[in-house]
């Protein structure tokens, strides 16, 4: 489950940043005197101006009289963060140059240290982001979802990552987002989140675009946003950037796979690309069949009845697609509405019997959040330019299926 941001982004980090790091630590460099929004607060904002040398942002002013604070007013409204900005343009490269690389990353994001206290993060009760409704255990029979009676509960709702290195949790059924944490990943200094899967024990799995090439894929904590490396290797078998998803071995049970669909870095919007696994365990590649050219690269989700969906902005028309775990063939097809066609960054996941589209178009100032319901092929805009451009979804099998 994750989105992609054309590779036009990578190129604006080139002009946006004259230095790199190797990774380790916060990415450090910035546009002279250019400013950002940083986090006071896990529900205020405040804001960082870059030094004239370009070495460093100030430390995060905050205070009421300060523009672009998030007011935490009501469903939706935590979401504000800096991935735009007012007036942002709605072309490709000229939306992409609007965030630097280090967008998003200061000493007071949440989850950092001089920033909110979230020493209570862990306790949070995640029950309140879900209805209980939809949570409760399944009924036996064919509609039975994979146990969940192990699952936290933090691993059954989505989780989004942005553009700007942020990570933040999503509750379709209130459409609310709520941040977690900032990402502070050792990757290279113009490195920037590519696609997302989480796993049952809402483990989330990060991987990093690296200029025209994939990067690392870390291991990120659904509590605050803190990485870990794993043992990957990028661009093995070919697959240097990816969509993934997490789905179930078969309906009803705890066994999942991620599952990852891409190719070589310049030719992932239009193909060929393939289907393929990630042991998230070994972190090794294993190639499965080639997808259907006409659709281009997915984006995927899976859920806890072994389903597995792509989401192909690429394809004429763009639509969303059931794959075949066997062949990589089409199952069924859901089109999209024409102005998908213009889509610059995408995410998706499943979540109670509906898919959830997170793109930006060129109509777009932001990302906007779409649901799909399969029953009916019926795809609806329920949130408009939420002020974050999302780059990766993830959820993991152990979410609901059905809705009310």
């Amino acid at each position: 489950m994750i989105a992609r941001l054309l590779l036009a982004s990578t190129f604006s980090l080139l002009l946006a940043c004259s230095t790199t790091s190797s990774g380790g630590g916060m990415m450090s460099g910035c546009l002279p005197n250019s400013t950002q929004l940083c986090w006071c607060s896990a529900t205020e904002q405040g804001v960082q101006t870059c030094s004239a040398a370009g070495d460093a942002f100030s430390v995060c002013l905050c205070g009421a009289g300060l523009d672009g604070g998030a007011s935490g007013d009501g469903k939706g409204s935590e979401n504000k963060g800096s991935d735009s900005k007012a007036g942002d343009t709605t072309g490709g490269a000229s939306a992409d140059s609007q965030d630097s690389s280090a967008q998003d990353v200061s000493a007071q994001d949440v989850g950092s240290s001089g920033g909110a206290d979230t020493s209570s993060e862990p306790d949070t009760d995640w029950t309140e982001l879900l209805d209980p409704e939809d949570t409760a255990a399944p009924d036996s029979g064919s509609d039975a979802v994979a146990p969940n009676e192990a699952c936290p509960e933090r691993a059954k709702i989505i989780y989004v990552v942005t553009k700007g290195n942020q990570l933040l949790s999503f509750s379709p059924d209130q459409l609310q987002f709520k941040p977690v944490g900032s990402l502070n990943c050792p990757t290279g200094f113009a490195d920037t989140p590519f696609s997302m899967a989480v796993d049952r024990q809402a483990n989330a799995y990060v991987l990093f675009q690296s200029f025209s090439s994939g990067a690392g894929v870390f291991k990120v904590s659904t509590l605050d946003a803190s990485c870990s490396t794993t043992n990957y290797q990028p661009n093995m078998n070919g697959f240097e950037v990816f969509g993934m998803g997490f789905s179930s071995d078969a309906p009803a049970v705890s066994d999942e796979t991620l599952w990852i669909g891409g190719s070589k870095a310049l030719s992932f919007q239009s193909g060929p690309c393939k289907l393929g696994t990630l042991d998230a365990v070994t972190m090794q590649t294993s190639t499965v069949a080639m997808i259907p050219p006409q659709y281009g690269c997915p984006d995927l989700t899976g859920n806890g009845q072994a389903q597995l969906f792509g989401f192909f902005p690429n394809a004429n028309p763009p639509a969303v697609g059931e794959i075949d775990k066997q062949t990589a063939q089409i199952i069924k097809n859901w089109p999209l509405p024409a102005s998908f066609a213009t889509t610059q960054a995408w995410a998706f996941a499943q979540w109670g019997g509906k898919l959830w589209l997170f793109a930006m178009t060129s109509a777009d100032t932001s990302t906007s959040v779409w649901s799909l319901d399969p029953l009916t092929g019926v795809t609806t805009k329920v949130m408009s330019n939420i002020d974050h451009v999302i780059v990766g979804a993830g959820v993991s099998s152990c979410a609901p299926t059905t809705g009310k």
